[in-house]
């Protein structure tokens, strides 16, 4: 019985995995034809570039960066217009692509089916996973959202972080997650906020957390600040976090002649950060003080997994400016959503969550009546989806507060 229920498990990854090779060689080969590419994507509201144009600007920087280019204070002229012709990733990248040598053609495929493959394999494997028909609903609707497609159309480098962050939380052996997440906090620095995963056992997060920060401050810090000054400040629905909203108001305020201008802008993008860090930790207490949720039925896998993706969307909402592709991650939040009593909660969040997903629909499609940036109508649909991911923001902070609670955090018999 044992060895018949072993062969079901082998021969389940099988099908999964000849799935998920199946999916990507779909990708690549669509991508041979420009015309098509354009079409599909440009049909589904993705404004459509080269295939898979992120990894081929990390090999572009690289040429720049061997041609003498300091492709983080220059520009790279190889880069396409609409792109950032600075790197906002660590120098590792480079690295990366030299050791890989992904400019040449055959190791370039390989490297595009191999990750794409293990990136439909972990959707796949989360999606049979959960055993609750309304999670698999939005498993679904997170795979046709515009956020997942644009991931996929321009192979942005999250894609890569995003099968780190699910084998990180797919295991319960701590060591190893500890080494998922420095490889993906070398890669580009956010993964880090996964640390909060250890938080039920203090003593190994307290010397994991003693490890990262001696290697950010030894090896580190200064990427870490090369990438903050070259972080672009999206002013637009179809990205989130404090140093959006910051740069959205800066540009009403040009726009009608506030008060912010180029002069000021940075201390009040800095207060914007501070303001949000007081929410999120006003919000963590309210639920520590006064959550009443009940998780006893939860299991310890599913909390595991909310932790995780909670921990990278507040943090990156907090410090960053990030494309929605980034929130590819509160995928990992909804089994844990799904249990939770309030009705009026859960299905809010949802909806925050299919709004905000899919905001590449509210940008470009013309049924959701696209307009130009100044009208009136642009304007309340990017208040909508502000609102959405703001209101996202708040419950997930609230909700970990209510995980810190639950084991008790700050009590000192535990640590």
């Amino acid at each position: 019985m044992v060895n018949f229920k072993m062969i079901l498990i082998k021969v389940d990854i099988i099908y999964k995995i000849i799935f998920s090779i199946l999916s990507a060689f779909i990708i690549f080969f669509l991508s041979f034809d420009q015309n098509i590419w354009n079409f599909i994507w440009g049909s589904l509201s993705i404004p459509p570039q080269s295939p898979f144009s992120d990894l081929k600007a990390h090999i572009y920087y690289f040429y720049c960066f061997e041609n003498g280019i300091d492709v983080f204070s220059q520009n790279c002229s190889l880069i396409p217009e609409g792109t950032s012709k600075v790197t906002t990733h660590p120098k590792i990248w480079l690295y990366l692509v030299n050791y890989l040598k992904l400019e040449l053609e055959l190791n370039y495929n390989f490297f595009l089916i191999f990750i794409f493959s293990l990136y439909f394999y972990c959707l796949i494997d989360f999606f049979f996973k959960n055993k609750n028909y309304k999670i698999k609903i939005f498993i679904i609707l997170f795979v046709i959202s515009t956020t997942n497609l644009i991931l996929i159309e321009r192979f942005a480098t999250d894609i890569l972080i995003f099968v780190l962050v699910y084998f990180t939380l797919s295991t319960n052996k701590k060591l190893l997650q500890a080494i998922l997440i420095f490889f993906g906090l070398v890669l580009k620095h956010y993964p880090i906020f996964l640390t909060s995963i250890f938080i039920k056992y203090k003593k190994f997060l307290i010397i994991v957390s003693i490890i990262y920060i001696l290697f950010i401050y030894n090896f580190y810090l200064e990427e870490i600040k090369l990438v903050n000054n070259n972080i672009l400040e999206i002013a637009l629905m179809i990205a989130y976090g404090s140093r959006t909203l910051a740069k959205s108001f800066y540009h009403l305020s040009l726009e009608y002649n506030l008060l912010i201008n180029e002069e000021n802008y940075k201390y009040f993008r800095d207060l914007v950060i501070l303001g949000f860090v007081f929410v999120f930790l006003l919000f963590l207490s309210c639920g520590y003080r006064y959550s009443k949720i009940n998780n006893k039925k939860v299991s310890h896998e599913t909390k595991i997994y909310f932790i995780g993706g909670a921990s990278i969307y507040v943090g990156t909402f907090i410090f960053g400016s990030n494309f929605d592709y980034r929130l590819i991650f509160i995928i990992f939040t909804v089994p844990y959503l799904m249990s939770i009593n309030n009705t009026k909660v859960r299905n809010l969040m949802i909806l925050c969550y299919v709004i905000s997903l899919n905001s590449f629909l509210f940008q470009h499609s013309e049924l959701l009546i696209n307009t130009e940036i100044t009208h009136i109508i642009y304007y309340l649909k990017s208040f909508l989806i502000f609102l959405s991911k703001m209101f996202i923001f708040i419950i997930l902070s609230y909700f970990l507060g209510s995980y810190l609670k639950e084991i008790n955090f700050f009590s000192l018999k535990n640590i």
